[in-house]
């Protein structure tokens, strides 16, 4: 399981690697800073690995990979807007759907703005380390059956 999403994880990371002249030219035309690039695509690669899991996670669920790629999207669309539903909750559920929504807190809040918070880092870790550990008993779940 380690294996095949440090691979995905490796090929997410060379097509960041190649779209790197884009902020490179906004750099040489425009105002943007060296920090800004770098924590900008650091969140994009920690928001890569959380998404990798879930699909990773999808794709323990079941046997097909049409399945698994709805499931996988379907789960990520759920956490990406949980944000937008939370402004139309009340006090204590709104801080915890704010909190585990992936887009808007923690990446168009912090990364996107080149803001480097350690609870950002810490939260898209944690969601990739729940999501490989869910995947990861999910199959073993699946060997003992």
């Amino acid at each position: 399981m380690l294996g095949k999403f440090f691979a995905a994880l490796t090929f997410l990371g060379l097509v960041l690697l190649i779209s790197l002249y884009m902020p490179l030219i906004v750099k040489v035309n425009g105002k943007i800073t060296w920090s800004q690039i770098f924590v900008g695509y650091l969140g994009l690669l920690l928001l890569g690995s959380a998404t990798l899991a879930i699909g990773m996670f999808a794709s323990a669920l079941t046997k097909q990979q049409i399945v698994a790629a709805l499931l996988g999207a379907g789960f990520t669309v759920i956490l990406c807007f949980t944000y937008p539903l939370a402004k139309k909750l009340d006090s204590p559920v709104r801080e915890v759907f704010e909190q585990i929504d992936l887009w808007w807190i923690h990446f168009q809040n912090g990364f996107m703005r080149g803001v480097l918070n350690l609870k950002d880092i810490i939260f898209y870790v944690a969601v990739t380390y729940f999501f490989l550990l869910v995947a990861v008993k999910t199959l073993e779940a699946k060997r003992w059956q």
